[in-house]
């Protein structure tokens, strides 16, 4: 399949870069250059420079062949646009808008967009309080190596970027719950105490960020 994808940040980067290690054809447009280096040197799919919503711009992603496009940009406006776009406009069989505002969920409907509500989903997931050992454990896979956790941020993570806070190939941050609002952060975004994070992290990850993390006796529910 071609497939062109809208967005270039920690959600498009990742989406990407899993389609085009599974054999996929894929096409990035990115709002700068700075953020289609998050590719990696590694990625061999076609980058465009543009708004995700520009015709131009995805004709040189070569929209016109694509079987999908999938708009994943932090702004629920410019998703909304490029997806009409290729739909109306270059007739993609397949579209996919990424929300991050549940309030704008009747608008999508109401335009007939496919999309997924990345905010709704995830703050669902924490709200569900399967274990509580080390972690709360959400999910575990086959293997047992990783699992769907989430944790709470003390004093030590305060002001600690989650690129700081991730540990390459072993903890990987999905979203953070601060003061009743889910995020879905990119790699800059600021920790705070007290922020829910919920991670996928490998077993054992705990001796690298226990420093970060608030003891059990001072979480909070």
């Amino acid at each position: 399949m071609l497939i062109v994808i809208a967005g270039c940040g920690r959600v498009g980067s990742d989406l990407a870069k899993s389609l085009s290690e599974d054999g996929h054809d894929v096409s990035v447009v990115a709002a700068s250059q700075e953020r289609l280096a998050r590719l990696g040197d590694s990625f061999n799919g076609r980058t465009e420079i543009g708004l995700p919503y520009d015709v131009k711009t995805l004709r040189k992603a070569e929209i016109e062949f694509a079987d999908a496009f999938v708009a994943v940009t932090p702004n629920d406006n410019a998703n909304l646009m490029a997806v009409q776009v290729a739909k109306k406009v270059f007739g993609v069989p397949r579209t996919i808008a990424r929300l991050d505002d549940p309030a704008r969920a009747d608008s999508y409907r109401a335009l007939d967009v496919e999309y997924v509500a990345g905010a709704h989903l995830i703050s669902r997931v924490i709200q569900e309080q399967i274990v509580e050992v080390e972690f709360n454990y959400h999910v575990t896979f086959s293997s047992g190596d990783v699992e769907i956790v989430e944790m709470r941020i003390g004093s030590g993570g305060d002001g600690v970027p989650v690129a700081g806070f991730e540990v390459q190939g072993r903890l990987r941050v999905a979203a953070v719950r601060r003061e009743g609002r889910t995020h879905i952060p990119e790699d800059e975004f600021l920790l705070s105490e007290g922020d829910l994070v919920v991670a996928a992290a490998q077993h054992g990850v705990t001796t690298k960020i226990g420093k970060y993390l608030a003891p059990k006796h001072e979480e909070t529910p």
